[in-house]
């Protein structure tokens, strides 16, 4: 594999990586939800997180005021480069999307990703019966055959 290549396809025209999904049941590989794009780039939390480290610990008490007005500061520049990041990977997905490099998943496709979760989840449990009740099975993403009885 090449250096630098993850092991997605470059778009054509750029240096765009298109990642690819590890998705179950037979569900292609470009087939993705943002979120899950958001992840796979590194910006899938709503929140940056570089405050919860800083201000979290019990040195904050401690600072001068200068010194605190400087660590918020830092904090402030952190969440805005990660703030300006997850912009830039929504308009790469919303890019990708429009140009049919990635497809947004069905709800069907949705709800099978999440029957192979953890088994001991009520989510998953839950993603299990809604997927059998629509009439499709869950492990493998196929039409269950009608019983005749």
């Amino acid at each position: 594999m090449a250096k630098g290549n993850r092991g997605g396809k470059r778009a054509s025209g750029g240096n765009d990586l298109v990642p690819k999904m590890n998705n179950p049941a037979g569900i292609p590989s470009n087939h993705m939800t943002e979120d899950e794009f958001l992840r796979l780039k590194g910006v899938g939390d709503v929140v940056s997180g570089a405050g919860i480290d800083m201000i979290g610990g019990a040195n904050m008490h401690y600072l001068s005021n200068k010194q605190r007005q400087k660590v918020l500061s830092n904090i402030q520049a952190q969440d805005d480069a990660y703030y300006a990041k997850r912009q830039k990977a929504r308009a790469e997905y919303q890019k990708l999307v429009s140009q049919g490099k990635i497809v947004p998943k069905t709800p069907l496709e949705k709800r099978i990703t999440k029957a192979h979760g953890n088994p001991d989840n009520s989510a998953t449990q839950a993603a299990r019966r809604m997927v059998q009740k629509m009439g499709y099975d869950w492990k493998t993403g196929k039409k269950l055959k009608a019983v005749n009885n």
